[in-house]
């Protein structure tokens, strides 16, 4: 479905006002009178890359007498669980959260079994292959589908549903992903509900939208899952949630904040797609994080400032959230002195969910003017974001879109390129154009630009 225009609810000042911020960081089950468990006693198996944690230096657990011999199948070892190493096969063992030092719990699949998380050595970035226990067969070289690209034009979207042979991090046990982004206890959540990703890698999160009563500032709602991402500094970050299997009922929406307010949004990728997809340069030079919500479209539009409507949610309603890094690599428009200005003609957002930066130079002194006039289909709400881009940060700052419905926006300043007294050296300015709805169908979402360096 392609989703109403969100001024009325996606332009409040903060997702207090949204309604994801429940009054606690617990939800209500179906009849409104137990808590989710606390997630400062909860953890998830985790499937960050290995450099991206400190490594664990003890285990209480108990462990197989074969756990780390060498194996050829799963017959062989007391688990049924052979996996491969960074020096070979060696058995191995299921895991909740915690493997021994040097290990980590992955999700993996074998066969028909469903996605089970494996003790996995490390030195192994990608998803283990698993060996079947009616062969011995020699190992299959194919990458796994989780470092895998898509084909060239295509996105994560053209990814079959469902987990595949993917490594996800999924909800926390006997809990879920928090339904809140501020007034939560966000330390407790570290490597717990949230992905942390190494630029250039691909990772994702499972979930489902349970029937569950949650509360929010407006009332009782439906389950919103709310999901915690870092990544590198200015990582382009690909973010899609589709249906967890070709039978799920979800259609889901998918939008990202930054701790401040939210930024982008998606419903469909395409006429014939329900597939969410929506891109954000990683914001931060520190170690904040920012935060992808995924709900049902239903539920969504089910929302009111004075409550919601009926909703849905259930088993059914699981989803595959797949998040992909690739360098910053804004288009390039050039370098500039004052009085100066330029028109680029022929720009357009090919893929829906799309946020395209760009990158010019000018003095660090300038109030540039961008223009953007809208010469394709009228159903593109044209939006532009500016940047503070000091410091290695990528934050938003101002942002303008087509309140009027004339197809044009434009922004005076705004910027933030150094930090401190800069004068007017020649500095680095970004801005980005995105669709207001984060569609882009029907028809050509194609505009104009203007810069102008006053």
């Amino acid at each position: 479905m392609l989703p109403a225009m969100r001024a009325t609810r996606l332009l409040l000042p903060s997702l207090l006002a949204l309604g994801l911020v429940s009054t606690s960081c617990t939800g209500e089950d179906a009849a409104g009178t137990g808590t989710v468990a606390d997630l400062t006693e909860v953890s998830a198996p985790d499937v960050s890359f290995a450099d991206s944690a400190a490594p664990d230096t003890s285990y209480g657990g108990t462990l197989p007498p074969d756990f780390g011999d060498g194996c050829r199948d799963n017959r062989e070892c007391s688990t049924s669980w052979c996996v491969e190493g960074p020096d070979g096969f060696v058995c191995s063992k299921t895991c909740v959260a915690e493997c021994p030092p040097g290990w980590g719990c992955k999700g993996v699949t074998s066969g028909s079994v469903d996605l089970v998380f494996v003790c996995v050595p490390d030195g192994d970035l990608t998803t283990p292959d698993t060996v079947e226990a009616d062969t011995i067969e020699p190992v299959d070289t194919t990458p796994p589908q989780d470092t895998a690209q898509p084909p060239v034009g295509e996105t994560l979207c053209d990814l079959d549903p469902g987990v595949g042979v993917e490594a996800f991090k999924a909800e926390p046990v006997d809990s879920e992903w928090p339904d809140c982004v501020e007034g939560c206890d966000h330390p407790a959540y570290t490597g717990v509900a949230e992905v942390n990703l190494a630029l250039g890698g691909s990772s994702g999160a499972l979930g489902a939208l349970d029937d569950g009563s949650h509360t929010y500032y407006v009332g009782a709602g439906p389950d919103i899952d709310v999901i915690g991402i870092r990544a590198p500094p200015r990582s382009m970050l690909e973010i899609a949630v589709q249906a967890g299997s070709d039978a799920g009922l979800i259609d889901p929406v998918v939008y990202v904040s930054d701790g401040f307010q939210i930024r982008t949004y998606s419903s469909d990728v395409s006429a014939d797609s329900s597939c969410a997809r929506t891109t954000i340069a990683y914001p931060y030079s520190s170690s904040t994080a920012i935060y992808v919500a995924v709900e049902d479209a239903v539920n969504y539009d089910a929302w009111t400032s004075g409550g919601y409507g009926p909703t849905v949610g259930g088993p059914e309603y699981a989803y595959t959230l797949r998040i992909k890094a690739t360098p910053f690599a804004p288009t390039a428009l050039g370098s500039y002195a004052l009085g100066q200005q330029q028109t680029f003609p022929g720009q357009a957002l090919t893929v829906g969910g799309e946020t395209r930066y760009y990158h010019f130079v000018a003095p660090a002194n300038s109030t540039p003017r961008i223009t953007l006039t809208r010469t394709g289909s009228s159903a593109f709400v044209p939006a532009l974001a500016v940047f503070k881009s000091d410091q290695g940060q990528m934050v938003w700052q101002d942002v303008e879109w087509d309140a009027d419905g004339d197809g044009r926006v434009a922004q005076s300043g705004g910027f933030i390129v150094c930090h401190g007294a800069c004068g007017s050296a020649p500095n680095d300015f970004y801005f980005a154009v995105y669709d207001w709805n984060g569609a882009a169908h029907p028809g050509t979402f194609s505009y104009d630009l203007g810069l102008q360096i006053q």
